[in-house]
């Protein structure tokens, strides 16, 4: 028999990994949702109609959003207006619309909130949607960037990839 001390236990562990996206199947497609969910009152776009992809490189990182097949021009709009007012408020160190997607916590959040002077964010079309480049000689701030894009590809799932 299972103590009531160890059942709490487990609801506890439960919870966390939900929160933290953790690898049970269950918790992270609840945490998924709740990141679509919260995604919808900050992301203009349909999430269902694009997709995020988080690319890792050297010196920091390319963050796009495009639109899905067929292409939409509206979404497309969409896209550009938001990464344009995101790569402003990321340069000047304000991550406040990540945070409320995925959670105050995110990782590699708190060091590129404090050295955002030293990461170059960069905004730039693409022909289906937009990108942010993040750049950095800081091994450490290429680290945390790096984290952050592991997070949210785990929080978008579907809607994400390298």
């Amino acid at each position: 028999m299972i103590s009531s001390r160890a059942t709490g236990l487990v609801a506890v562990a439960m919870v966390a990994m939900s929160a933290c996206g953790g690898s049970g199947s269950s918790a992270t497609a609840a945490r998924r949702a709740q990141v679509e969910a919260r995604g919808t009152t900050v992301m203009p776009f349909d999430q269902n109609r694009t997709t995020h992809v988080f690319h890792a490189t050297a010196t920091g990182g390319v963050q796009s959003v495009v639109v899905n097949d067929p292409p939409d021009p509206q979404q497309v709009a969409l896209i550009r207006a938001h990464l344009r007012k995101e790569a402003s408020r990321f340069a000047a160190g304000n991550f406040t619309d990540p945070m409320a997607i995925h959670g105050m916590k995110m990782p590699g959040l708190e060091a590129l909130q404090r050295a955002a002077a030293r990461v170059q964010v960069a905004y730039t079309k693409l022909p289906l949607g937009a990108k942010i480049s993040y750049s950095t000689t800081e091994s450490s701030l290429v680290t945390a960037l790096h984290d952050w894009f592991d997070a949210q590809l785990t929080d978008h799932g579907s809607h994400a990839h390298r």
